[in-house]
């Protein structure tokens, strides 16, 4: 009988370490649903951009080629996205406001949008509404169009893709498909 509240100590102690070590949570866990959250501050991790490569003139034609290259600055996460709870953001450039501020909206549980104040300064002059997608709960990117290189070249689109994190954490580029692998 002596031994019976011993064993209860153990196993009640050994449920509560149970619990502890299962409710420790990952950096890069998958977002769930209710929980995105976009308020806050986000820093520029990677940068992926669309660049004319070459042309072909083999059959007579010009045939030009664009790729997806890495363009990430050394400097890249002192550039950061601030979102406020009354939906304004603003771009900030090693804490530096660089003119690019506007209000931001949910669209579902894990995309928002942006949209810029001011029309004449945005990122990009082809696109009005900027679409924040979430890979877990504390990695984004935003994807928009760029006006493509001089010339008839054919392409219609070329692109930009801006990766954010909360700092000082470790983005979950196991979950991301980035355009241009290390």
């Amino acid at each position: 009988l002596a031994t019976k509240p011993i064993h209860m100590k153990n196993t009640v102690l050994l449920i509560l370490l149970a619990i502890t070590f299962t409710s420790c949570e990952e950096e890069s866990k998958p977002l769930p649903k209710e929980l995105a959250k976009i308020e806050g501050e986000w820093e520029n991790y990677r940068v992926e951009k669309h660049e004319l490569v070459g042309v072909d003139f083999s059959n007579g034609a010009a045939i030009f080629e664009k790729q997806w290259f890495d363009q990430t600055s050394q400097f890249s996460t002192r550039n950061t996205l601030e979102f406020n709870e009354d939906y304004t953001f603003t771009n900030l450039y090693a804490g530096v406001n660089t003119g690019h501020n506007g209000i931001w909206s949910k669209i579902d549980d894990r995309t928002f949008s942006l949209t810029f104040n001011n029309p004449l300064n945005t990122w990009s002059e082809l696109t009005d509404t900027y679409i924040v997608n979430f890979y877990c709960d504390n990695t984004m990117s935003i994807e928009y169009l760029l006006a493509p290189p001089a010339g008839n070249h054919g392409f219609e689109n070329f692109y930009i893709k801006v990766y954010f994190r909360t700092p000082e954490t470790s983005e979950c580029s196991e979950q991301i498909d980035y355009y241009v692998s290390n």
